[in-house]
């Protein structure tokens, strides 16, 4: 069986219990404008986007790696599956081509504490494994983000590192990061 090696080759929507997922479109940048400018979501995101348009800038560029979880037709979570090559010895390489994915997400402040983080990273998870076929899947978050590592708990994935004061917030702190991941033997 030949497995899809990008996002757009799988079957969308895909669908849980939960949530619909689908590919991210360039018009969704402002669905979720609204909630993803907030302080308490932008605490914890990479990329500080001030305007809407750079917001839109920044969402555009990101739409080969992008999922977007709805729930009554209605975008409450944005994220990523973003395919990468296992480290490997040069002779290697081809072999560990696209082997494991990063995935990441965020959660609409409006709908946390009913399920919808867990069940989305869970299905970002499944779609790298069982819809692109990577062998690992990895996250990552500041050590003070509880909730991301909460949900990375609960999903099954495993705390694989604590590095110290290896990340700059934007508040200008050093702080911990955490790396977690789960094989796909795992998963299944």
């Amino acid at each position: 069986m030949v497995r899809p090696s990008t996002l757009d080759e799988l079957g969308w929507p895909l669908h849980t219990d939960l949530l619909t997922l689908r590919r991210g479109r360039s018009e969704d940048a402002e669905a979720v404008w609204p909630w993803y400018r907030l302080p308490e979501v932008q605490e914890w995101t990479t990329t500080l986007s001030p305007t809407l348009a750079d917001h839109q800038e920044w969402w555009d560029r990101t739409l080969d790696t992008c999922v977007v979880g709805l729930q009554d037709g209605r975008i409450v979570a944005a994220g990523k599956i973003e395919r990468q090559d296992a480290w490997s010895q040069a002779d290697m390489r081809e072999q560990a081509a696209g082997q494991q994915a990063e995935i990441g997400w965020v959660l609409d402040p409006a709908v946390q504490g009913r399920g919808l983080g867990t069940a989305f990273a869970a299905a970002l998870r499944d779609v790298a494994v069982d819809g692109l076929g990577v062998r690992r899947v990895e996250a990552s978050c500041f050590a003070e983000n509880l909730a991301s590592r909460r949900v990375m708990e609960k999903i099954g994935m495993r705390l694989e590192g604590t590095f110290r004061e290896e990340s700059l917030h934007r508040s200008g702190r050093w702080l911990d990061g955490m790396s977690y991941a789960q094989l796909a033997s795992e998963v299944r």
